[in-house]
């Protein structure tokens, strides 16, 4: 009800505000009438008769009223919507049906600089195309399980775009969700568009700086049913700083440029196991374009983009954990736009660079909580962990060429056809390389008596305060420890606990590459003959890994109602997916293999090759190409100034590449790839949206439901030999694996039974359902009155199932011997847990004033604050302790002449 009465007041404060009852000069312009009027013949201006041309027109708002299901957030739009980080990704969220990924809510959010990811059309961030003037930003190096867990052991978080692109670089963005035109491809989610700025006709430049800080911030600490109160939660220490300038100038009356830079820095003091360390996080955004008109009808542009990111990071469970993410990349573009008689021609060479790498600590150590290795006592922890994953570089490396060309046709049964035709040649190479061995001990075993023999890192002697001898000296008689005063004093003596790793798994120093070619080609009719438009296309897609001839057919009509001010659209489309390049690099990389050693009279013995078999390899053959098949139907409508949208979208994904485990015909293990994925999703949305001379309005409220099939998920990963004792059915990692607890609630008995169910953790993101909020509702609103600017943005997000990490471990014992002298085996893993969180909504606003403080300069004062109403974001389960964001805000000020 609070929300409902608050979108209500939302609307009625922004319906009440003055608007210019007359709409200014339309972009989008219609001729009704055209007739020949008499002049007054005592002007002496007057000839004989005066044409006089009617012209209806109507302001752009983000709904299209054509076919393609495309929303436009023009400059106004990206200035007003812009809080916190000022990123592509932030903005996306006004629009119906694109969920942020639950990261976009964490406390961590607050000082991180990486975007959210976000979802269109149900699928995941890195299924969505994101173009820059034309030139994919897309990564194949991220990670999907860098969104739960940054430090990876086989991987490096990533994110699904190469460069975070500042937005005073943006002139307007497109969002398509649905009737995604056949120019477009390799992609089964959704498509964003970014056009960056042109150079102007006049000097202009400008320098801005904008802040927030933890003074700024309103933390929740939420604490555990079970918390003692010994440990009181400290809030992070931070600042956030973002200073931007800009130029656009004619060079001649022919050559214009446009430069920008941006560096935009987060510090942040978080706990680590009771003590407070820094994390650091930057990125650069260096922009430069030069627009060329060679002719009246030839526009040639040249833009180069230089975007790197760094993050320094530790895992706050972990001693010596400290790690440096690299990410980010450059690109070029050469563009030739040319208009001829025959039609329009678009001409690009692009070449992309990108990195995401990772320096860390080469081993990972999971011991037990005992003297001497007591640091996971903090968080209450049967283990203390340390070390890190290795260092690995991951390379992305693009060229590209494209030309597109637009043809109008002669009229046929006075209906006007217009031809799309296209192509595009790609060759991209990426390389992993992992520059040390990594080495995850698990499975520690305490021997009090233990002579490590040499073995300093993954061996540890017992180690006492006071020797035997003192204490018995101090005693007058020989420690009997069946005395309990004796044992108690003992026990008080130990300064470290021996023990020792007696199974351990190496990642080996290795090089893998792969490059993959890929031809794309379409072509699309579009028919309009009076109140029908129909478009008919077909993209043809080959990449020389899979080596499937890919046709997606692309379909989509109107039928326009009530004089044009209603419109009718249905779609069918297919959209292949484009990530080949990931499997084939995936099959040139080495296999983790597990190592064991026996004790021989209190010594470790020689690290050997395990009993049990090495880890696995990736094979991809014969694959179909993974596919998603859509239908959608709307109904736009001219209503109260703006437009009226109901959608009803559907999307089919076929043949998604799942997992299958076996082995080959030397015993190795594989994890096969099959075509045996699937997974549904659907939209219903209602959305208004309208633009005025001096305020815009929008609202969207969608509901969504996205299922995927079991045969998508790697299933048990244990045989039972009887209730209690298993072994593992496959050469699993052992940082692959986690527990996922759920609980089932007794009500006679009011007792909840937990179960623990061991998962891979690729199952675990697809049980995670990241971007499966059944509702998701926008109100947005902003105005320009005077010199003020202002905004408003709400956001609800409905009830989900999700999944919360909660920084603890379980313990296992695995059935079978590891190696001849071996002790039983047993390893750790972490546990997550399946909670609902309940629905939420927050709301943000953004205040701006400018003034003119000398000629021709204006300063612009902002305040921008998110979640304003300090509302809870439900990330902290309600069994856990921690904390999350609630009000924050930004403070800026801009000079522009």
């Amino acid at each position: 009800m609070s929300f409902i009465n608050s979108t209500l007041g939302i609307v009625s404060f922004a319906l009440t505000m003055p608007i210019y009852a007359q709409q200014a000069a339309s972009d989008d312009k219609e001729i009704t009438d055209s007739r020949y009027e008499t002049c007054d013949g005592q002007d002496s201006h007057c000839v004989k008769n005066i044409e006089v041309i009617e012209v209806k027109g109507e302001k752009l708002n983000p709904i299209s009223m054509g076919a393609q299901g495309v929303y436009t957030l023009d400059r106004k739009l990206i200035k007003d919507y812009r809080f916190g980080n000022g990123n592509l990704n932030d903005l996306l969220g006004v629009l119906p049906g694109v969920q942020y990924g639950e990261s976009a809510y964490t406390a961590e959010q607050v000082s991180n600089i990486k975007p959210a990811e976000v979802s269109i059309s149900g699928a995941n961030g890195r299924a969505t195309a994101y173009l820059i003037d034309g030139v994919s930003n897309n990564s194949n190096l991220n990670n999907v399980a860098g969104n739960t867990d940054r430090n990876l052991l086989q991987d490096v978080a990533g994110h699904s775009q190469e460069v975070f692109l500042n937005l005073d670089l943006i002139e307007s963005i497109e969002v398509y969700d649905s009737n995604i035109p056949a120019k477009y491809g390799n992609f089964n989610g959704g498509l964003v568009q970014a056009q960056t700025r042109k150079a102007l006709d006049k000097l202009s430049f400008g320098v801005s700086y904008r802040q927030t800080a933890d003074d700024w911030v309103e933390y929740h600490n939420y604490y555990s049913p079970d918390f003692d109160g010994s440990d009181i939660l400290d809030n992070a220490v931070f600042q956030k700083r973002d200073f931007s300038t800009y130029i656009s100038a004619p060079v001649t009356d022919k050559l214009g440029v446009v430069a920008q830079f941006q560096y935009l820095e987060s510090q942040e003091s978080l706990e680590q196991l009771g003590a407070l360390s820094l994390q650091e996080q930057i990125n650069h955004n260096g922009f430069i374009k030069f627009d060329y008109a060679l002719t009246a009808n030839d526009d040639i542009s040249l833009s180069y983009l230089f975007a790197p990111y760094e993050g320094n990071y530790f895992d706050v469970n972990a001693r010596n954990s400290d790690y440096t993410i690299e990410g980010g990349g450059t690109n070029a573009a050469l563009t030739w736009q040319a208009d001829r008689s025959w039609g329009y021609i678009n001409s690009q060479l692009s070449w992309r660079s990108s990195e995401n790498s990772k320096n860390a600590n080469s081993a990972w150590y999971t011991w037990l909580n005992t003297a001497g290795k007591s640091w996971g006592e903090y968080d209450g922890s049967i283990n203390s962990l340390e070390g890190g994953f290795g260092d690995i570089k991951k390379t992305q490396q693009t060229l590209s060429a494209k030309q597109d060309f637009e043809i109008p046709l002669a009229k046929v049964l006075d209906g006007d056809y217009r031809l799309s035709i296209g192509y595009s040649l790609e060759q991209q190479t990426s390389v992993f390389d992992r520059l040390e061995d990594a080495i995850v001990y698990n499975g520690s075993i305490i021997s009090p008596m233990v002579d490590c023999a040499g073995y300093q890192l993954d061996c540890v002697e017992t180690q006492l305060y006071r020797s035997i001898a003192d204490l018995e000296k101090e005693l007058g008689r020989p420690l009997d420890l069946q005395n309990n005063d004796d044992f108690l004093l003992y026990q008080s003596n130990i300064q470290q606990t021996g023990q020792y790793f007696q199974s351990r798994q190496v990642t080996p120093k290795a090089k893998a590459e792969a490059q993959v070619n890929v031809f794309s080609a379409y072509l699309e009719n579009q028919l309009e003959w009076q109140n029908y438009s129909l478009t008919l296309g077909f993209r043809y897609d080959y990449n020389d890994f899979f080596t499937n001839h890919n046709l997606a057919p692309r379909l989509r009509g109107t039928v326009s109602l009530f004089e044009g001010d209603g419109k009718i659209v249905l779609g069918a489309n297919r959209y292949y997916a484009s990530d080949a390049i990931n499997y084939k690099l995936n099959e040139a990389m080495l296999p983790t293999h597990s190592e064991v050693r026996a004790i021989y009279q209190h010594r470790p013995q020689q690290w050997q090759a395990s009993l049990t078999n090495s880890g696995y390899r990736y094979v991809y053959n014969d694959l179909e190409t993974p596919f998603s098949d859509e239908l959608t139907a709307a109904y736009r409508h001219q209503l109260f100034g703006g437009t009226l949208e109901l959608k009803w979208l559907y999307r089919d994904q076929q043949d998604s590449i799942n997992r299958v485990r076996g082995t080959n015909d030397l015993g190795e293990a594989i994890l096969y790839g099959a075509n045996s994925g699937s997974s549904e999703y659907q939209r219903y949305s209602l959305s208004w949206m309208a633009t005025y001379d001096n305020q815009h309005i929008e609202f969207n409220v969608s509901h969504a439901s996205n299922t995927t099939s079991a045969d998508q998920f790697d299933g048990e990963t244990r045989t039972y030999i009887n209730s209690n004792d298993y072994f593992l059915n496959f050469s699993y990692d052992d940082n692959e694996l986690v527990y996922l607890r759920s609980d089932n609630y007794e009500l006679s008995s009011r007792s909840v039974n937990d179960t623990y169910h061991l998962i891979t953790r690729h199952d675990m993101e697809l049980e995670k359902q990241d971007f499966n909020r059944p509702i998701i509702a926008n109100l947005s609103w902003g105005g320009d009155f005077g010199n003020w600017q202002l905004s408003v943005y709400a956001r609800f997000n409905g009830a989900q199932d999700v999944v919360y990490a909660t920084g603890t471990t379980k313990s296992v014992n695995e059935a079978t011997s590891i190696c001849d002298g071996c002790a039983p085996n047993r390893k750790e893993y972490p546990v997550y847990r399946i909670e609902k969180r309940p629905s939420f909504w927050l709301l943000s606003g953004s205040v701006k004033y400018s003034l003119v403080v000398a000629r021709d300069y204006t300063m612009t004062l902002s305040f921008e604050g998110e979640n304003i109403l300090n509302k809870r974001t439900h990330q902290v389960s309600p069994y856990t302790t921690g904390v999350e964001l609630g009000r924050r805000f930004w403070l800026g000020i801009n000079l522009d002449y």
